[in-house]
């Protein structure tokens, strides 16, 4: 493997793979300078240094510096208050009382490996180089470590920040940035996702403000009203078109990522743990670590983003026993029954499923003691004795003797004020004193910075786990922090909580992942209330929504798709009418909207299940037979314009295509669609499985695919119809011959 990172005599650092050429260099003050972050060059070493040292009226030029001002130098870390007036990287209370810090290049090395960082989940190594520079600020001996991480085959960038204080005294951190990122001038509109419960993965376009623009959450989650993932665009991008610079991060609690366009043009770009609420003593021999923020270019446009993201996630951040593995099919028993389940409905459930040829059944919320609504019992995780009287290990494995896979529901974060763990410890939940605890969902949250609190959850998950018989477990997170603090933390560190939680929550997933490494963990959220890397990296699957809807959903699907492989992602056959907006669809269309999630199932009463017997035994055939098709492949976003949705999907080894196209209202005398595919080998034949009709794949990539057409007066063999109606979908399959 050639060295992907290399230096200059003069201290220019330059880190390239094909996919990209990252760029800095340390100036004659110290200050790391940015260079370039853009396509790979062939000789990075030697890019030009665009920055202008001129006279610019009125500007503060650094410690007294001839005409160098950092206010609009672009550079790699920056700081607060000393001649920079730009949101900073680093901010913090130094030892003398004020927050001034000035950090200078001190030392660097590379290693032919991706260290891991202390209590935080990170992208796995393999095939890659670190760069690790050493910053110091010598008068209050804090050292910073930035570690710049390239791989040869992927086009993620990798960046965090380790603090330690090397002095006698504290020093306190304010901003405690991953990354920072310096841009040039340019026409940027900016991307992000943004949405609420069931309407997640909203995706905005805008023209870049003049200030500052942030996505941030400070909820306890990364949170549904803004995924931590947000893209800088060239004016105009498309699908096919465009420089893009996207970035995303490995954490799931309160993060920020902003966007500053300066007084000069300039753009920074910076991701990390949000700065509000947050404060963190930094004791003496001491050291912080941030989480990993993530990076891509492309100048490919939108769909090579994602499939850099894609590939990334799969290879980088999955747990690797889950990679490749395709999901069991499942009936879970929530729109079933609701909390209204015991011994008998679940076993008769059981049945059910195995007539209709799924994998596996999951008990969802209502099995443990007392609970029959979401006002009581959370905490208490013990089987109801007058519903489950042989307990959940008892009927797991009855539920197993049937031939299905056995999965159980968990929400282990919260408690209800209504229960015998907050009867016996009313001091374990997020609290402040003299405030009366806020309620969401009729729960409060349980403190998981503290030691004593982790160890209670693992043991009651671990008491339910070593039967051997738990194939899944549904993790489940029902609300936001409030009244945040600790009565384990002293009043000065109660600003640590929020971070602390996470950690603790970290710690707790890595303990039952590593002893139970073959039960699949769902990651959920009420929905995508925390879909992000950091769970990802300890469970290969989530609940992107509880919209279950198809038609809400479709929106949901395609704005996670920007960087979530449909991999990660599971959705079920909801009821109809559905629950979330009254919508009456197709058994059909429900199924096609998450057709291409790893993870397909069915959740409905044993009524709809009558109704709809054939064709869910249809469906869940095919979810079964294309299991494997539906981890490792390629997402495609084809067509999306309000009326339709089109998608492709193109299986590992390329020898299947699927095309899933949704028409939402129907009117007459509509126009006739086309879709274009892509990525397909233009010599190669392709056939249609549904009547043999055989495409080139340059003529299905340049002509086009025609698209059904929906019309009440289906006259004509010949013509490919869709259903009748609003709401209509239709799904081709192809094989490469």
């Amino acid at each position: 493997m050639p060295d992907m990172i290399t230096v200059s005599d003069d201290l220019t650092f330059a880190l390239t793979n094909r996919f990209f050429s990252y760029v800095f260099r340390v100036s004659p003050e110290g200050i790391l300078e940015h260079l370039h972050y853009g396509g790979p060059l062939c000789e990075p070493l030697d890019v030009a240094v665009h920055h202008i040292r001129t006279q610019r009226s009125v500007a503060s030029t650094f410690q007294g510096g001839h005409y160098f001002s950092l206010g609009d130098t672009p550079q790699e870390f920056p700081s607060f208050g000393t001649s920079d007036y730009r949101f900073p990287a680093l901010h913090g209370r130094n030892s003398d009382g004020n927050t001034i810090f000035s950090l200078r290049h001190k030392s660097h090395e590379i290693v032919t490996r991706k260290p891991r960082l202390k209590r935080l989940p990170s992208a796995r190594g393999g095939s890659c180089e670190t760069l690790i520079i050493t910053l110091e600020d010598p008068l209050h001996k804090l050292e910073v470590e930035l570690l710049y991480t390239i791989y040869a085959e992927q086009g993620v960038l990798v960046r965090a920040a380790k603090f330690s204080n090397c002095g006698e005294k504290e020093i306190q951190l304010q901003h405690a940035f991953s990354s920072a990122l310096d841009l040039p001038q340019d026409d940027y509109e900016i991307l992000h996702l943004h949405g609420t419960w069931a309407r997640e993965f909203n995706e905005e376009r805008i023209d870049m403000p003049k200030g500052r623009f942030v996505v941030d959450s400070a909820r306890g989650t990364s949170s549904a009203a803004h995924n931590p993932f947000l893209a800088l665009l060239q004016k105009g991008t498309t699908e096919d078109f465009g420089r893009v610079y996207a970035t995303t991060l490995i954490y799931s609690g309160n993060f920020a990522l902003s966007v500053e366009r300066g007084e000069f043009e300039d753009v920074r770009l910076l991701a990390g743990i949000n700065p509000f609420n947050f404060h963190w003593r930094l004791k003496p021999g001491k050291t912080f670590c941030t989480p990993e923020a993530l990076h891509v270019f492309t100048d490919g446009g939108l769909r090579a983003m994602s499939h850099i993201w894609h590939d990334f996630v799969r290879e980088k951040i999955t747990p690797k026993r889950f990679k490749d593995t395709p999901r069991p099919t499942y009936l879970n028993t929530w729109e079933a029954a609701y909390f209204d389940v015991d011994e008998d409905k679940v076993l008769a459930l059981a049945d059910k499923a195995t007539d209709i040829g799924v994998d596996m059944l999951v008990l969802d919320d209502g099995w443990f003691e007392g609970r029959r609504d979401d006002t009581s019992s959370l905490g208490d995780w013990v089987a109801d004795a007058a519903r489950f009287p042989s307990g959940i290990p008892s009927l797991a494995r009855r539920v197993k003797e049937k031939g299905l896979k056995f999965g159980i529901w968990f929400e282990p974060e919260m408690v209800n004020p209504k229960s015998a763990l907050f009867e016996a410890h009313p001091e374990w939940i997020l609290h402040v004193p003299g405030r009366t605890p806020s309620l969401g969902r009729n729960q409060l949250t349980l403190d998981l910075s503290r030691n004593d609190v982790v160890e209670y959850l693992f043991s009651q998950i671990d008491a339910i786990l070593s039967c051997g018989d738990i194939d899944y477990v549904k993790w489940d997170m029902n609300r936001h922090m409030t009244e945040v603090g600790s009565a384990d933390l002293p009043r000065n560190r109660q600003r640590e909580v929020s971070h602390r939680y996470i950690l603790g929550l970290y710690k707790l997933l890595k303990r039952l992942t590593k002893k139970y490494p073959n039960v699949l963990f769902e990651n959920c959220a009420s929905g995508g209330n925390r879909f992000d890397l950091g769970m990802l990296s300890f469970m290969p699957q989530g609940w992107v929504s509880d919209m279950c809807d198809p038609v809400g959903r479709l929106e949901i699907i395609n704005g996670a798709s920007y960087l979530y492989p449909l991999d990660t992602t599971a959705a079920y056959i909801g009821p109809s009418p559905n629950h979330q907006n009254g919508r009456v669809s197709s058994v059909q269309t429900r199924f096609l909207a998450g057709v291409f999630c790893a993870a397909r199932g069915i959740s409905l009463n044993e009524a709809d299940i009558a109704e709809h017997y054939d064709e869910l035994i249809a469906w869940m055939d095919f979810a079964k037979k294309s299991g494997a098709d539906m981890v490792g492949g390629r997402f495609d976003r084809l067509i999306r314009n309000g009326n339709e949705v089109c998608w492709q999907y193109t299986t590992q080894d390329k020898r299947t295509v699927y095309v899933a196209y949704f028409h939402i209202l129907s009117a007459p005398n509509l126009p006739f669609r086309r879709a274009r595919l892509v990525g397909l080998e233009p010599h190669a034949d392709y056939m249609l499985v549904e009547d043999g009709a055989r495409y080139k794949g340059d003529a299905l990539m340049q002509n086009g695919l025609p698209m059904p057409y929906v019309s009440t007066d289906q006259v004509r063999d010949t013509v490919r119809y869709m259903e009748k109606g609003d709401f209509s979908s239709y799904l081709f399959t192809f094989k490469r011959g």
